[in-house]
C-alpha cells in the first residue's frame, strides 16, 4: 500500500467517523430546550421514556418557549428534517408538510409549537397518558398540525372571607392553541398557515361567568389567571397567516388573540407554569384584545431585532360573528419592538421590548406606552428577572380600566437539585412577583385607587406531562373592596400539558 492510498483510507476513516458522529448527534439523540436558553442532547438519565417510546429522535421537533428566540440547535433540527419531510406535492409547493417553513429565530418561537410534550422527570419517567399524548402529537405533526394542549384543575381559597362573598372556587380550565402548517414552497422560504386557539372551562358548584375570586375580592387584578372565561368552548383565535422572505416577515388576518404574540416574557408568561395572577401574564395596561377581527404583521430582519404590529377591534363578544362588531369607534393599534442579546454585559441572555398603543374607544382617542424586560441574572445562572410597566392616558385606559401598572419578579428555574430529580424539567421553578395597578376613571366607583399584590408560586413536575403548582398571593387594597385592606389567596393547580 503506497502512502497516497494509506492517506486516502485514513481520511475516509476519519471522515466516516465524523459523519457517523454528526449523524448520531443530530439524528440519533433527543433534544431538550432547557427552558429555551441553552438546548442540549439528553442522555439516558434525563430522557423521559414516554418520549423515546412515542417517536424516534429523528422525528422530534423540540418544544419552543415563547419569549425566547429559538436556539440554533433546534433550527438545525428542522433543517435536518427537510431530508425526510412528508406532504402532498403540487408543483413547487408542499401541502400539509410534516415540517414548518423556515422562520427567523424569535418568530419561530412564536409560531412553531413543536411536537414534543414529554418533559424530563425523574419521579415518573413514563405513564400511559404521557406516552399516548406524545404519540398523538407526533402523528398529527406529520400532516403539519402542531399544538399545545393544557388541561388543568384549580382550587382557590380566599382568607379571610370577603364579607358575604364566596371564598372558595373550584374549576376545570382548559386551552388548546397551535399552528397548522398548510403549505410551503420548495426552498422552504415561504408558507401559509392557520393559527387557532380554543378555551373552555367548567366551575364546580358555581358559574364562572358570574362568580370568581376577582369579583369576591373586588380586585382590579385577576388572581385566578387560569380562569379561561366560563362554561362552554370559545374561540379567541382563528386566523390565516403567510410567512415570506425566508421567514423574516409574517402577516396574519382573522379572529386574533394578540396576547399570543405581543408582550411575551419567558419568565412571566402563563397561568400554567408561571405566576398565576393575571397581572403577571400580560401587561395589565395594554389593550391586548382577543376574539376580535384584526390583522398582525411581524418582521425580524436580524437575530437581535424584531418588530410586531397588531390592529384589532375591541368590542367583540365571545363566539359571535366578529364582523358584526367592526367599528372605527372601537379599535386598537399596538406596536412592539424588541432587542435580543445573547449576553448583556456578562449577565447572560436578555430581551427588551417597547410598546406603543393608539386606541379609539367609545368615541374617544387615547394612547399609551409600555415596556417589558427579561434578563438572566448571570452567564450560567438559573435565576431570571422580569418586569413590565405601562402608562395609559384616561381615554386609552378605558379599554382595560388600568391607568398605570408595574410588575416585577424573580424566577429560579429547575431549583430543586443540580442533577437528577427536579433538575431538568422545563416547568420546574420557584417564582416571586410584585405588582401594582392604578385604576382608571372608567373603573369607578372604587374604594382604593391603587392596588398592590405579592405572589409566591412553585411548580413541581410529577410525570412527563403533569405538574402541581401551589401558589399563595396577598392582595393589598383591592380597588372595589369595602371589607378591609387585603386578603390572602391560596391556590393549587394540577396541570396536564401536552
Amino acid at each position: 500500500m503506497n502512502k497516497r492510498t494509506h492517506y486516502m483510507l485514513l481520511a475516509a476513516f476519519l471522515f466516516g467517523g465524523y459523519a457517523q458522529a454528526v449523524g448520531s448527534t443530530d439524528s440519533g439523540k433527543y433534544i431538550d430546550t432547557a427552558m429555551g436558553w441553552e438546548a442540549y442532547f439528553m442522555n439516558s438519565g434525563h430522557l423521559p421514556r414516554s418520549l423515546s417510546r412515542s417517536m424516534e429522535a429523528r422525528e422530534q421537533m423540540s418544544r419552543r418557549h415563547t419569549g425566547v428566540a429559538t436556539h440554533e440547535m433546534l433550527l438545525q433540527q428542522l433543517r435536518e428534517h427537510r431530508n425526510r419531510e412528508q406532504g402532498i406535492r403540487v408543483g413547487n409547493w408542499l401541502l400539509f408538510p410534516s415540517t414548518p417553513q423556515h422562520f427567523a429565530p424569535y418568530l419561530d418561537s412564536v409560531f412553531v409549537p413543536g411536537n414534543t410534550c414529554a418533559e424530563p422527570c425523574r419521579i415518573v419517567g413514563e405513564d400511559f397518558i404521557s406516552t399516548g399524548a406524545q404519540h398523538v402529537k407526533n402523528l398529527l405533526s406529520r400532516v403539519g398540525l402542531q399544538y399545545d394542549l393544557t388541561l388543568s384543575y384549580n382550587y382557590t381559597k380566599i382568607a379571610p372571607q370577603p364579607g358575604n362573598q364566596r371564598s372558595d372556587f373550584s374549576a376545570f380550565n382548559n386551552s388548546v392553541s397551535g399552528t397548522w402548517f398548510l403549505a410551503k414552497d420548495g426552498d422552504n422560504s415561504q408558507g401559509i398557515f392557520l393559527t387557532f386557539e380554543a378555551d373552555w372551562g367548567h366551575g364546580i358548584n358555581f358559574n364562572e361567568r358570574r362568580s370568581s375570586a376577582q369579583q369576591s375580592l373586588g380586585s382590579l387584578s385577576n388572581p385566578q389567571g387560569s380562569l379561561r372565561g366560563g362554561n362552554g368552548v370559545f374561540l379567541p383565535q382563528l386566523a390565516l397567516g403567510y410567512s415570506g422572505f425566508d421567514g423574516k416577515f409574517v402577516v396574519m388576518g382573522g379572529v386574533l388573540d394578540t396576547s399570543n404574540y405581543l408582550d411575551q416574557n419567558a419568565y412571566s408568561a402563563s397561568w400554567s407554569g408561571n405566576l398565576t395572577n393575571g397581572a403577571f401574564n400580560l401587561n395589565p395596561c395594554l389593550p391586548l384584545e382577543w376574539a376580535n377581527w384584526g390583522y398582525m404583521t411581524a418582521w425580524q430582519p436580524t437575530p437581535h431585532f424584531y418588530t410586531m404590529y397588531a390592529t384589532t377591534g375591541c368590542n367583540g363578544e365571545i363566539n359571535h360573528n366578529p364582523f358584526q362588531y367592526i367599528s372605527s369607534n372601537a379599535w386598537v393599534h399596538i406596536g412592539e419592538i424588541g432587542f435580543i442579546t445573547e449576553d448583556f454585559f456578562g449577565w447572560g441572555p436578555g430581551t427588551y421590548r417597547f410598546q406603543y398603543t393608539l386606541t379609539r374607544y367609545k368615541g374617544e382617542t387615547g394612547s399609551g406606552v409600555a415596556f417589558n424586560f427579561q434578563q438572566q441574572m448571570g452567564e450560567s445562572s438559573r435565576l431570571g428577572f422580569f418586569t413590565r410597566c405601562g402608562f395609559m392616558d384616561e381615554d386609552a385606559a378605558t379599554v382595560s380600566d388600568v391607568r398605570a401598572c408595574a410588575t416585577a419578579g424573580f424566577v429560579l428555574q429547575a431549583p430543586f437539585r443540580s442533577d437528577g430529580w427536579g433538575s431538568r424539567s422545563n416547568n420546574d421553578q420557584v417564582a416571586l412577583g410584585f405588582f401594582w395597578e392604578r385604576a382608571a376613571s372608567s373603573a369607578k366607583p372604587f374604594v382604593h385607587k391603587n392596588e398592590y399584590g405579592l405572589e409566591l408560586s412553585a411548580v413541581v413536575q410529577l410525570t412527563p406531562t403533569f405538574f402541581l403548582q401551589p401558589d399563595v398571593q396577598y392582595i393589598f387594597d383591592p380597588v372595589h373592596s369595602t371589607d378591609g385592606s387585603g386578603a390572602f389567596v391560596f391556590q393549587l393547580q394540577g396541570v396536564y400539558k401536552f
